[in-house]
């Protein structure tokens, strides 16, 4: 019904509008001289409707082409993506299997394809690398930075890494010391400069990384303070290697906390020791003992000739009270008393010493008592082990 309705009216406005028309015609003038069109009013509305309808659907006939231009297109260049990512993803396939002739090709195909390539050339430059093509690989980071500069991190750590394969440290080590302008605390720049620091040996280098390295906990705090030994022990035996006040320079700019530690003291003492600091290397191991056991320091005292015996036998008793029976100062104790001619006491501490460790140089000097108090068959016994003892070290 309300069709019907929409329809009547459709119509009444339709015999209205042609009644009018008829009526009232009406004209259109068009003048351009010398020309001057007339014509009829409706013929002039009709005229332009069917101008305007053909003009949109020139329009939407050029939408259309355009939008099928564009799926065109848009389907090689995802078909081109596609190739490349298989590409691309067979390449690195390949570089993990070590088959690096293959890999380098499959890379630089994908990368031809690609839209990021980055990952192409860096893949390439390791597979070149193992292939001794370093003119090649140098070229595939270039070109890796070319097409993305923004990248130079990446960049410069993967060049880094095939440098320090090709034990070229000095050329890493400038590297990474670039990309740090970019990052100062990035971790892995850090882990790497510490290795090729390690590497060559560049104490210097790795005390000025040190700070960074804390801050970045790059390492953990076991780490830490291992590495921090490690390079103040090394960093004392290069200054022992070259001069005296060298060396004491550099202990005295060492922080207090090492300058405690034993195994730095150790170091440190043998150095001096190197020098005949014999005077200077008791007196900070008597300090070193006071605080902390490190038995190779116990060691080196008690090979140190002394005027005032008794007065080491009460420093000596002092450690054991400290630290027990260690039998470096049961050797040291015994060597002592027997100096002194208390045979009982020398006896007593050798035999404790021996019975905790078999040491050659206590089992030795318990031979030597032996003998001189007339007890030549256990002196020999004694003998003996320590020749069995040598033979099995050899």
């Amino acid at each position: 019904m309300r069709r019907l309705i929409i329809i009547l009216i459709f119509l009444t406005a339709s015999v209205w509008l042609g009644l009018t028309i008829v009526k009232h015609p009406g004209y259109v003038f068009i003048v351009s001289q010398p020309v001057m069109v007339q014509m009829p009013l409706w013929f002039a509305c009709l005229a332009m409707l069917v101008i305007l309808s053909l003009f949109y659907f020139l329009v939407d006939s050029i939408d259309r082409m355009q939008f099928w231009w564009f799926r065109v297109k848009n389907w090689f260049r995802i078909r081109r993506e596609h190739q490349s990512y298989s590409k691309t993803q067979n390449g690195m396939a390949l570089l993990i299997e070590g088959r690096w002739s293959k890999a380098e090709r499959m890379l630089l195909q994908g990368a031809d394809k690609g839209i990021e390539p980055l990952m192409n050339y860096l893949g390439a430059a390791r597979a070149a690398q193992e292939l001794q093509a370093f003119d090649r690989r140098d070229n595939y980071l270039r070109k890796a930075h070319r097409v993305n500069p923004g990248a130079e991190l990446a960049i410069g750590l993967t060049q880094a890494e095939l440098e320090i394969e090709q034990n070229q440290l000095e050329k890493a080590a400038a590297t990474l010391n670039r990309i740090r302008g970019l990052s100062r605390r990035h971790p892995q720049v850090l882990k790497m400069l510490e290795k090729v620091y390690v590497r060559l040996a560049d104490w210097q280098s790795l005390s000025m990384l040190l700070p960074d390295l804390r801050k970045a906990k790059v390492l953990n705090d076991a780490q830490l303070i291992h590495f921090e030994q490690t390079l103040h022990c090394e960093t004392l035996r290069e200054a022992g290697a070259k001069d005296r006040n060298l060396l004491q320079r550099v202990w005295s700019d060492l922080p207090r906390s090492a300058r405690k530690n034993p195994e730095v003291v150790l170091v440190y003492v043998k150095q001096l020791l190197s020098f005949g600091e014999q005077a200077a290397a008791e007196e900070i191991i008597r300090y070193t003992l006071k605080y902390n056991w490190q038995p190779e320091l116990a060691t080196i005292y008690g090979t140190f000739t002394f005027e005032n015996l008794n007065r080491q036998l009460v420093i000596a008793g002092a450690w054991v009270k400290m630290y027990g029976p260690k039998p470096e100062l049961m050797l040291f104790l015994g060597k002592t008393c027997a100096k002194i001619q208390l045979w009982g006491k020398a006896k007593d501490y050798f035999i404790k010493c021996l019975e905790q460790v078999p040491s050659p140089e206590a089992a030795l000097e318990y031979g030597k008592l032996l003998e001189h108090l007339g007890e030549k068959d256990e002196a020999m016994l004694e003998y003996r082990e320590v020749l069995t003892a040598l033979a099995a070290a050899k």
